[in-house]
């Protein structure tokens, strides 16, 4: 592992903007000029971490870095780290200097020339907010659906570690947080897919979650993205393995909330299994959503009142239809 040029450390660094690539020949450009075209009061750095493509990503970052040698310092890994990634995700966000640091992939792209001062503006005057991060556009580079909102909710303005606990409501290419809030990554880190909501926690232990209510990026969707390109199955598998590793690393502090989520995602694993024709393995988490719900009174008060809201919003949202219909 190297940084390709010789970065001295540097003062007065605002932000560093942590930009990931791997084999996104067909996307990098458009993420890096997302980044270029900001306009900012500050000073900021690249670090871009592009590990060991098979196509002509490395290409195309040298090539920028060329153009712009004292914004984008590379690190340039002389065999991929594998891991999904989050080794030389890693390895970026120790390189960042900035007070603080934004997060891109470089399959994903900023659309606001103004989303880094927005931010930067709104984490100076939010001392208790760790992390703060703004809506994005989810689109589906096959088109087989149309362009949405990232979250099917609207966030709250300020948000705490319970609540991204729940769901990561945070899309990667929005994130800005404080640089420093916690010692080292855990040891596990590298054994898991979600990487960036395991940052959010880790963040969050320190401050708060603020949330700025613009779109302000693009999320895209594609076949060989890292988590997206899983099938549902997959994700729900590694989101429960997530929680495994979260609930001993935070001491089981939140063990109700994970073991509340963990019971949903078993009851989602079910159905999973069901649609594909798998009635063993659907029986299987079936029973143990209903064993984990069963351990404690308290999950199981929560459940049926979640339960009867989700009926009662299925039923509102079929209402809605039918007049729009009519």
């Amino acid at each position: 592992m190297f940084v390709n040029n010789s970065q001295s450390i540097k003062k007065n660094i605002k932000l560093s903007v942590s930009l990931v690539t791997f084999n996104h020949e067909k996307y990098i450009e458009q993420a890096i000029e997302s980044i270029l075209m900001q306009k900012v009061n500050f000073d900021y750095e690249i670090i871009l971490g592009e590990d060991f493509s098979s196509d002509t990503t490395r290409d195309i970052v040298i090539k920028y870095h060329k153009k712009y040698p004292d914004k984008i310092h590379l690190i340039l890994p002389e065999t991929n780290l594998g891991c999904s990634g989050q080794k030389i995700f890693v390895q970026t966000l120790k390189a960042c200097q900035g007070e603080y640091i934004a997060l891109l992939d470089g399959d994903d792209y900023w659309t606001d020339p103004d989303k880094l001062q927005k931010q930067v503006d709104f984490l100076d005057s939010h001392p208790e907010c760790a992390i703060c991060f703004h809506d994005v556009t989810t689109f589906f580079e096959d088109g087989s659906q149309k362009p949405r909102k990232y979250n099917d909710f609207e966030p709250k303005k300020i948000s705490t570690l319970e609540n991204i606990l729940k769901c990561n409501f945070i899309p990667t290419c929005s994130t800005m947080y404080r640089r420093g809030l916690f010692n080292e990554f855990t040891d596990w880190y590298d054994s898991v897919i979600c990487g960036d909501w395991v940052l959010h926690i880790l963040n969050s232990q320190q401050g708060k979650i603020g949330y700025i209510n613009t779109d302000m990026g693009a999320y895209r969707v594609h076949s060989h993205g890292v988590f997206s390109g899983m099938t549902k199955i997959k994700q729900l598998h590694e989101v429960i393995t997530c929680y495994e590793y979260l609930n001993k690393y935070l001491k089981f502090k939140y063990n109700k909330i994970i073991k509340f989520e963990t019971a949903y995602k078993y009851q989602d694993l079910a159905l999973a299994y069901k649609d594909n024709g798998d009635l063993d393995n659907a029986k299987k988490y079936a029973i143990q959503c209903r064993q984990l719900l069963l351990s404690e009174p308290f999950l199981l008060i929560i459940a049926v009142i979640k339960l009867l809201k989700r009926i009662y919003i299925s039923k509102m949202a079929a209402y809605k239809l039918h007049l729009n219909k009519t």
